[in-house]
């Protein structure tokens, strides 16, 4: 049997016996390699096959779910979105004001150890979500209460 179909048949037995649930994410390409000591191109075939089967759906740049599309997500947060979670936190709880300068990138690699992509992504996410703002060759800065994202 080819290594695509071992694959396809793991994750097909894995959501049988309820270890996958609709909506939840596979693992990424490369833990599946890892895994499966498949090589990248074996597993982009299982998942084509999977994905032809309507057993799962891709989303790019975010990766694989279990079908159906309109089962609401499951996976856990990446690095990026926790060090972002974390962040938001601190300003939250006043660790940083309105106005106040975050750590620098540099200061995020080496404070939770990540590349700097990772630490970027963080920075950007928290962007996106309306906690901070980026002052080009100076640095980001916590934006005003009025502006930060509807907090429960």
């Amino acid at each position: 049997m080819p290594i695509y179909q071992v694959i396809v048949n793991a994750i097909k037995d894995d959501i049988a016996a309820g270890k996958l649930k609709p909506g939840q994410a596979l693992l990424t390409e490369a833990e599946m390699c890892a895994t499966h000591q498949a090589s990248r191109l074996t597993v982009r075939r299982a998942l084509e096959v999977l994905r032809e089967a309507d057993v799962i759906y891709t989303i790019r740049a975010d990766g694989s779910y279990v079908g159906p599309r309109d089962a609401p997500q499951i996976r856990e947060p990446r690095e990026f979105e926790k060090i972002a979670a974390d962040l938001a936190e601190g300003i939250k709880r006043g660790d940083y004001g309105p106005d106040q300068v975050l750590p620098s990138q540099l200061e995020l690699i080496e404070q939770y150890g990540v590349a700097k992509k990772t630490a970027s992504a963080a920075v950007a996410l928290l962007r996106e979500q309306g906690w901070v703002y980026t002052v080009p060759a100076i640095g980001t800065f916590v934006t005003s209460r009025d502006k930060w994202p509807n907090i429960r």
